[in-house]
């Protein structure tokens, strides 16, 4: 009952962040340009038009249970929830409704909100790096030709290797296993397989020749002579 009149559950910062949540979704899918600040005053509709709209309705009515016995008329009734209605309305909204808005409601929205376009700016700018980052079969082509170049043996193909090179390309550990387990066995590669890899032998082509080290040309020719065999 104490948490019904305090209202904990329209203000517990949990609550409002699943209204948030739910309410964008909801309306982005039906809006593609729908926007944090529009869903935030949706959840602030939805304070005055439901939360508090419910919780004075809830006590108007308990109130009305208790003076229903004593009315003798419904006009007398009507009469009573009218005159005490709208000061108790009134003394609701100045003393609970606007300070619990200003002071407890809003802050956390606001924290909600801030929250969420954090995340989302988050989300963006990692779709944007996997869209311009190299993949797979290109990384492990340019590794192997670090490797040529360094003289240093190739990484196995294992989980690892994948785990290192994951470190240092932050592409996903499996791809990255698996395409240098092509490395290993470029006669029994599968159509598909081949041309993945020769596209990444022309990426790799394109990615040394713009950091000016030519040089590497020879090995990569020799890839993919092996590849197209």
């Amino acid at each position: 009952m104490a948490s019904f009149i305090t209202r904990e559950h329209t203000l517990e910062i949990n609550n409002i962040r699943s209204l948030f949540i739910a309410e964008h979704e909801k309306h982005l899918g039906l809006h593609p340009a729908w926007n944090f600040k529009a869903t935030r005053k949706i959840v602030i509709a939805n304070y005055w038009f439901r939360e508090v709209l419910t919780h004075f309705g809830v006590i108007m009515a308990v109130a009305v249970l208790f003076t229903l016995p004593q009315c003798n008329s419904w006009i007398t009734l009507f009469a009573s929830i009218l005159f005490a209605g709208l000061p108790a309305l009134v003394s609701f909204t100045a003393f609970i409704y606007f300070p619990s808005f200003f002071w407890s409601f809003l802050p956390k929205l606001e924290v909600v909100s801030g929250e969420q376009e954090k995340l989302a700016n988050q989300a963006e700018e990692t779709t944007k790096c996997k869209r311009t980052q190299y993949q797979a079969p290109t990384l492990i082509i340019i590794h192997y030709v670090n490797s040529k170049i360094t003289n240093t043996p190739l990484l196995p193909a294992n989980d690892q290797s994948a785990a290192l090179l994951n470190k240092l390309y932050g592409s996903d550990k499996d791809k990255l296993k698996q395409n240098l387990s092509r490395l290993y066995k470029l006669s029994s590669l599968s159509a598909k397989e081949r041309a993945e890899m020769l596209k990444g032998v022309e990426n790799a082509r394109g990615f040394f020749k713009d950091t000016g080290n030519a040089g590497v040309s020879k090995i990569l020719d020799e890839l993919e002579m092996k590849l197209r065999q």
